[in-house]
């Protein structure tokens, strides 16, 4: 239905007053009391403010992020933030807005521009414009690119669902600053849940310490020096609060709920859209491969590696199209795939791990289907996907490393490839949530020549005897 320039526009005031009321609460906790903000939240915030006092660079922000990890809060709470005169500023979902009116984003904002009375590029205040969930509206670049390059006075915040569609978008390469909002971290959650701020510096020194450092020995003597810090932020703290944490603690909507059957439903729906809504717009998969993908996500929820020509032949699906919906579900920023470590012909034969993004998927699996396993059996999965988060949270703009895992019998969990500066080799990573196992680091590091490695364990600090690798405590790891 192709709708007039009135209804647009009575849309549209409707979402700068009533909409505002929505914006201002999904802001607030359960007491009234503003949510706390996270690290990204700082850094668009700078943003603004230097466009405020007249800097003309960046004005164009991309939110991309899986869904269900915040993207709308986040750009509500930057809404709420900017102070401008009235019709200066204007929030739109363009899920909402193509579900309720049909329409294009350009409608909108063609409609938007006459509000203000004024042409965008002949603007002398500035102007705010916010656009959650831009895959709706297949025109949402060439539109912004559009705005952008006529209009000095314009910033532009939008959110997106893939990642992956946002960054190869040609529309809008070289204009946008692409600020990626992932699952939390355990002290988010933490500041989430409780209010329980970090520690400042402390997680970066910790990161600093076991990537940059030259030797095990070299780590292992930096982590040391905080541990006064690391206990004094875990005091309170509970082990249910970990356990909480790799269950569903990854995605803020679950963070409120206290039960957990209906935090797994809430969880599921999430899920759902990422299936349905979501993979389609990445890729024209017929219903009955559609319906085929929650399927697919069990097999990865229950083994350790995931094997393509198994699963095209125990499903009836197209090896080809098997690595479409694999493609498909990285780019929604669902799964990550960790390759195993050697060269690339050696990648291409044996099978890639794909870990969860959020643990709070796989724990899902295990939950609502019907599982018998208990939460000891599969705590290990959620360990090791929480893990690849971290990783994947630090390393993942990086062009010049790489996160592999040894494919070998009794191999290290993880490669990572980084290339610092003045620094050679590798660093193999291993997951354990029992005693520290450094036999497979040892087998790793052989193989890669790895400078050293660590293993990731809820025990104490300490370095082995040869100090090739040492043992994290999980209280210095979920700091980082």
């Amino acid at each position: 239905m192709v709708r007039t320039k009135d209804e647009i526009k009575a849309y549209l005031e409707n979402r700068m007053t009533l909409g505002e009321d929505t914006l201002r609460a999904m802001t607030m906790d359960n007491n009234k009391r503003p949510l706390p903000t996270r690290a990204v939240f700082l850094v668009i915030d700078k943003y603004i403010r230097d466009f405020f006092d007249g800097s003309s660079e960046p004005r164009w922000i991309a939110i991309p992020g899986l869904r269900g990890v915040g993207k709308t809060t986040l750009a509500a709470q930057l809404y709420m933030k900017v102070k401008c005169a009235k019709y200066h500023k204007i929030y739109l979902s363009l899920d909402e807005a193509s579900r309720s009116l049909g329409t294009s984003v350009k409608e909108l904002l063609d409609v938007y521009e006459e509000m203000l009375g004024t042409p965008f590029e002949k603007l002398e205040e500035p102007v705010f414009i916010f656009l959650d969930e831009v895959q709706y509206d297949n025109s949402w670049g060439l539109t912004l690119k559009t705005i952008y390059d006529r209009a000095k006075k314009v910033f532009i915040i939008c959110t997106g669902s893939s990642a992956l569609s946002i960054q190869t978008n040609p529309d809008i390469a070289r204009r946008v600053v692409m600020t990626k909002i992932y699952p939390l971290s355990f002290t988010e959650y933490q500041l989430i849940k409780d209010r329980k701020y970090p520690t400042k510096g402390l997680g970066s020194s910790i990161r600093e310490a076991l990537f940059n450092s030259k030797t095990g020995e070299e780590a292992y003597l930096k982590l040391e020096l905080f541990k006064d810090q690391v206990e004094a932020y875990w005091k309170g703290i509970k082990d249910s609060d970990v356990d909480s944490y790799l269950k569903y603690g990854t995605l803020p909507n679950a963070v409120a709920l206290r039960h957990e059957p209906l935090i797994y439903s809430q969880i599921n729906q999430t899920l759902n859209s990422v299936l349905n809504r979501d993979v389609p717009q990445l890729n024209t998969f017929d219903k009955q491969t559609i319906d085929k993908l929650s399927q697919i996500l069990y097999v990865v929820a229950s083994y350790d590696t995931t094997s393509f020509n198994t699963i095209s032949r125990n499903l009836g699906l197209d090896f080809k199209t098997v690595g479409s919906i694999f493609d498909a579900l990285e780019k929604t920023e669902l799964l990550i795939r960790v390759y195993p470590y050697g060269p690339h012909e050696s990648q291409a034969r044996k099978a890639s791990k794909f870990l969860f993004t959020s643990p709070a998927f796989r724990a899902m699996y295990y939950n609502l289907v019907g599982s018998t396993a208990t939460y000891d059996e599969y705590k290990g999965k959620l360990f090791e996907d929480m893990i690849g988060l971290y990783l994947h949270r630090i390393f993942s703009k990086s062009q010049d490393t790489n996160i592999t895992y040894d494919s070998a019998q009794g191999g290290a969990d993880f490669i990572v490839g980084a290339r610092v500066p003045g620094l050679d080799g590798s660093i193999v990573i291993e997951a354990s949530l029992g005693e520290k196992k450094y036999g497979q680091i040892y087998k790793t590091l052989q193989k890669t020549k790895s400078r050293y490695g660590f293993v990731v364990a809820p025990v104490d600090l300490k370095m082995s005897e040869n100090k090739q690798c040492f043992a994290v405590p999980l209280k210095y790891f979920l700091l980082i």
